[in-house]
């Protein structure tokens, strides 16, 4: 249903917008998602849709949809030209003009890593997913925008939602991860005393947060898909309801949905100002580091706040940490 509606959507987009095709191809985008990201950047009228095209993996019962996009709005408008079904991607590749791609999410990025040897923005995923594939040697340089905000930020939230908190237990993979030391860096600003509480796994998670939860004032969560998932943020976030003891974090706002207290997270309407930004750098070939979104906004579930009798006072001021000037 969602591919369906997905490429209805990415047909409508090319049909309505223009662009001028005298000038130089310098986008390719591609996605398995309609994300509000994907919605901003196909409207951005610096880089209309052309040459909007589906691709199907019928092995991995996968259907990705992207578009071919200029950067000259200038010039008579010429309608783009409809939506194509591509047997492969490394055809559109050589027989376009990209000069950068853009890879939204994982299915995506992988296919384009191996088809396409072009400088390339992967963007939809987090720090921990896009390890192994920053790491591959490759001709073409590669960057990224992680898909969880920057930790640290949710130990600013805590600090405004729950002013009186002075000990926050961080659940820590292990390895150690490499945004640790920023967090302890903006623990002791924030007068905050960490519980790093080190667990290999999902399981682990839950078994070690279960005996520290008495002596903690929150609790925040790690952006590791091996901690925290669909299997362990249930247990995790019944024990601590039980316990009155609030839970921050999470890489998506589909966190707090599910029962967290608030996270801050990207907001994906506003990043296309940054993702062109790191495309110019690219274009040029250079590699710039990958980064956390600049652009984040907090999400906040009224019901779990209302539960722990957070004040609307508190809400209104994280609001306000992180609203936009």
């Amino acid at each position: 249903m969602w591919r369906r509606r997905l490429g209805r959507w990415v047909l409508s987009v090319c049909l309505i917008l223009n662009a001028n095709l005298v000038a130089a191809s310098t986008l390719l985008f591609l996605t398995a998602e309609e994300t509000p990201l994907y919605q901003a950047w196909s409207r951005d009228p610096h880089r209309s849709p052309t040459l909007c095209f589906t691709l199907a993996r019928p092995s991995a019962d996968v259907t990705l949809q992207g578009f071919l996009s200029l950067d000259r709005p200038e010039g008579p408008p010429i309608p783009a030209r409809k939506t194509q079904t591509l047997d492969s991607l490394a055809d559109l590749c050589h027989r376009e003009r990209a000069q950068v791609v853009v890879a939204l999410g994982d299915e995506a990025a992988r296919m384009i890593l191996r088809a396409c040897q072009l400088p390339t923005l992967l963007v939809g995923m987090t720090r921990q997913q896009l390890a192994p594939l920053l790491a591959d040697a490759r001709r073409e340089p590669v960057s990224a925008i992680y898909r969880e905000a920057d930790p640290s930020l949710d130990l600013r939230l805590a600090r405004a939602l729950l002013p009186n908190a002075r000990t926050v237990g961080v659940l820590v993979p292990t390895p150690e991860p490499a945004w640790l030391m920023s967090l302890r860096v903006e623990g002791r600003r924030l007068a905050f005393a960490l519980d790093e509480i080190a667990v290999t796994d999902d399981l682990d998670a839950v078994r070690m947060l279960r005996p520290r939860l008495t002596g903690l004032d929150a609790v925040l969560l790690p952006p590791d898909a091996n901690i925290v998932n669909e299997w362990s943020l249930k247990p995790l976030l019944l024990m601590t309801v039980r316990q009155g003891v609030p839970v921050l974090g999470g890489s998506t706002a589909r966190y707090v949905e599910a029962g967290v207290l608030a996270a801050v997270v990207a907001d994906e309407r506003r990043m296309p100002e940054q993702m062109r930004a790191l495309i110019a750098e690219l274009a040029h070939g250079r590699t710039p580091h990958p980064t956390y979104p600049a652009s984040v906004r907090v999400a906040i579930n009224r019901t779990v706040a209302e539960t722990l009798s957070v004040s609307a006072e508190a809400i209104h001021r994280a609001w306000s940490l992180f609203s936009t000037p």
